[in-house]
């Protein structure tokens, strides 16, 4: 078993693990947008277990290396694998949660319907919602605060809420990996604190998780592991060594001080 070393875009190594351990490694890609670069050559691997917030100024392809991930924007080059495996065979062990602004919030399904979804890959499109999946819908739903809502039409509901209803989803799923674009966009600090409350209850329990997130205030309350992105990979390993005042600066461009409030992002 072989080991692989974390290391910034000026080659400081910041953190050594085992290759075995990957469920997610990033080789050479790059995504372009017509023929303008949004991610460039991204080499990254994340550790299991970890729970990683992607950091970096808007238009940095921060959501486009999430939607890269799972083949919703497709590669010029590079290429991805989860546990040693390609995205078509592991596709129901990955739990995505896309940022509000793209879904459909008119769609005619209620919160059970949406939060439903999330077992469609075990059960199949036209599979039957027997009682265990009822019982996982019921669950999540009560783990998010929405039970109440459950009849209730997806439109009709609160940015907060909606943003609640696609993280049940995504805890139905009982992924390995979630990949969260932008979770605490919109909601209030009562719903950030229960969703990171648990995002933390996944990590703790084995799961591997990135974060899109704004807010730099809260990145080392919130995560053992930062991501700098700026079209380029800036930094990445645990957040006490690649989210610094250094790599701040260069992923954004300036100086930048992450313990300003006024710095989201």
């Amino acid at each position: 078993m072989s080991n692989l070393a974390l290391v910034s875009e000026d080659g400081q190594k910041l953190e050594t693990f085992k290759r075995d351990d990957l469920p997610i490694a990033v080789h050479g890609l790059t995504v372009n947008y017509g023929t303008t670069p949004a991610i460039y050559s991204i080499d990254v691997s994340i550790p299991a277990g970890s729970l990683t917030g992607i950091i970096g100024p808007n238009g940095a392809g921060k959501s486009t290396f999430l939607k890269a991930l799972m083949s919703i924007e497709q590669p010029v080059s590079g290429h991805i694998t989860f546990h040693n495996q390609a995205l078509r065979d592991v596709r129901d062990k990955i739990a995505y949660v896309p940022q509000r602004a793209d879904v459909d919030w008119d769609f005619p399904a209620s919160v059970s319907d949406v939060v439903g979804m999330g077992l469609y890959s075990k059960m199949g499109l036209w599979g039957r919602m027997g009682k265990s999946a009822k019982q996982k819908i019921n669950g999540a739903l009560e783990k998010v605060g929405l039970t109440h809502f459950a009849d209730r039409q997806i439109g009709q509901l609160s940015g907060g809420q909606q943003q609640r209803v696609f993280l049940a989803r995504a805890l139905v799923q009982d992924a390995e990996i979630y990949l969260f674009d932008e979770p605490f966009a919109g909601v209030d600090a009562a719903t950030e604190n229960s969703i990171i409350e648990i995002l933390k209850e996944l990590q703790d329990s084995g799961k591997t998780i990135l974060v899109v997130h704004h807010d730099l205030h809260t990145v080392t309350e919130y995560f053992d592991h930062a991501l700098l992105l700026n079209k380029r990979l800036i930094s990445f390993g645990p957040t006490q060594d690649s989210f610094t005042k250094d790599y701040l600066a260069k992923t954004y461009g300036k100086p930048i001080d992450p313990l300003n409030r006024e710095h989201v992002i």
